[in-house]
C-alpha cells in the first residue's frame, strides 16, 4: 500500500515523501530497507506508545469527540460511528488552519474546493 501512496504523492502532487514515522515493529525491517534505498527518513517510536506521536494523537481525539457529538446530537444510532468519522474527517480536511488560513484538502491537492456542492 505504501508503493501505492508513494506513486500517487510524486506523480499527482509532483511533490517526495522524506519522513515518515512508525512503531519499531518487525515487520518494518524491508521497509527500512527500502527508505534507505529511497533516500526517506525513516523515524521509529517506541511499540504500544501512542503518545510519542502528539499530533495524530490529538488529531484522533478531535475527530472521535466530533463524531461523538454528531452522534449524540442527531439522535443517530450508535451503528452509524463509522460513516460520522468520516464524515468528521472529511469536515477537518476542509476547515481552514488559523496559521496558514489553507484547508489541509487544500494543502494537499493544491485547490480550494467549492464546498457549495460538498
Amino acid at each position: 500500500m505504501f508503493l501505492t501512496y508513494k506513486a500517487e504523492v510524486e506523480n499527482q502532487l509532483n511533490k517526495k515523501i522524506k519522513r515518515i514515522m512508525s512503531d519499531k515493529g518487525g515487520e518494518y525491517a524491508l521497509f527500512n530497507d527500502f527508505c534507505v534505498k529511497e533516500g526517506i527518513i525513516h523515524e521509529v517510536i517506541p511499540p504500544y506508545s501512542l503518545e510519542s506521536n502528539g499530533v495524530a494523537e490529538r488529531k484522533n481525539r478531535t475527530l472521535k469527540e466530533m463524531m461523538n457529538v454528531m452522534l449524540i446530537s442527531s439522535n443517530a444510532p450508535d451503528n452509524l460511528w463509522g460513516e460520522t468519522f468520516f464524515t468528521a474527517c472529511f469536515l477537518q480536511n476542509r476547515i481552514p488552519h488559523k496559521k496558514t488560513g489553507k484547508t489541509p484538502y487544500e494543502l494537499w491537492r493544491g485547490y480550494q474546493p467549492n464546498l457549495k456542492y460538498l
